[in-house]
């Protein structure tokens, strides 16, 4: 067979002007690696936090300790200061003048004006 009628009955195959794009296998991303002063620093940073914390909880811990003491003690005293108001309203109420001559009557007790003496 001629050439030209080879070339007649083959398929005319068309170059693929759009390639399948092959898949290129991704590198895996490389591990970055710690510089001294970041090994350092990190941990340093995370301790005085944590340290930090611990010392403003601490100190709330002890503010609130106080105020608690403190809540209770004004307490104690509102109730001293009530109980001696009553017992001054006591200690009025039995040294009246009227309270002593009465009981000195029931004594047989007299009451003689020439031996009063007014001390100022």
């Amino acid at each position: 067979m001629p050439e030209a009628a080879r070339k007649a009955l083959q398929p005319q195959v068309t170059p693929n002007r759009n390639p399948i794009p092959q898949e290129r296998p991704i590198p895996a991303p490389k591990r970055r690696t710690l510089t001294l002063f970041e090994s350092i620093l990190y941990p340093t940073m995370i301790g005085s936090v944590v340290l930090f914390g611990g010392i403003t909880v601490s100190k709330h811990n002890e503010a609130y300790n106080i105020m608690r003491d403190t809540a209770l003690i004004t307490q104690e005293t509102n109730t001293i200061a009530k109980e001696n108001e009553e017992l001054k309203y006591e200690i009025a109420q039995l040294s009246s003048p009227e309270r002593i001559y009465a009981i000195a009557e029931k004594l047989g007790m007299q009451f003689n004006e020439n031996n009063v003496k007014v001390i100022d």
